[in-house]
């Protein structure tokens, strides 16, 4: 009866170590994805207020589906929150080179400084994902002009996205806070009502 009563002791106090351990696990994993950075907004195209008390950082690609997804969802309650002055907002692109056409229309588009623009390219983003040739992406977004700024921006982006370990995009920080993946305007008003 006491060997029993020890084996089953020993089974619980195992069992609870095991439990122990992850949740121990579990907290480490949420404070690495979760701690505040501070990012610079240096090197980005920004809107909005830079006074304002929400500041938002996301780093995205033009044909990457789940930024399509995510702009989708949020775009145009991030516009109005921008024009109401509620929200400083800076788009940091991120350029791979799976995604063909993306170096293209940032480097070379009109009027990015234009949160409009960005609307653009976002919402017709079943469209032109799809083209076949680099020319038909020219002719679409009437392409002509090469910012040379544009391209010394892309570079120190990349580097950021080393230095961050950012793994995924989008991904973006809200007050420093980091967020990854894609959310719906639900969740993103919610993050948003939490900061006010």
């Amino acid at each position: 009866m006491v060997k029993k009563m020890n084996r089953k002791n020993l089974k619980l106090i195992g069992i609870s170590i095991l439990i122990l351990f992850l949740i121990s696990l579990l907290v480490f994993i949420f404070k690495i994805y979760n701690k505040n950075v501070e990012i610079p907004t240096e090197y980005g195209i920004s809107y909005g207020n830079p006074n304002a008390n929400i500041k938002i950082i996301e780093y995205m690609s033009f044909q990457c589906k789940d930024c399509y997804d995510l702009h989708n969802n949020i775009g145009d309650t991030l516009k109005q929150k921008i024009e109401d002055g509620e929200v400083y907002y800076t788009l940091k692109h991120v350029d791979f080179e799976k995604f063909k056409y993306d170096n293209e229309i940032f480097t070379k588009i009109n009027n990015i400084e234009d949160f409009n623009t960005i609307d653009y390219i976002m919402k017709n983003f079943p469209t032109w994902s799809k083209f076949t040739d680099l020319n038909q992406v020219n002719t679409f977004f009437k392409l002509n002009n090469l910012y040379e700024n544009r391209i010394n921006m892309q570079n120190k982006i990349l580097n950021e996205v080393k230095d961050y370990k950012i793994n995924f995009i989008p991904t973006f920080y809200i007050n420093d806070k980091k967020f990854v993946g894609v959310f719906s305007e639900e969740e993103f008003n919610k993050i948003i009502n939490n900061l006010k």
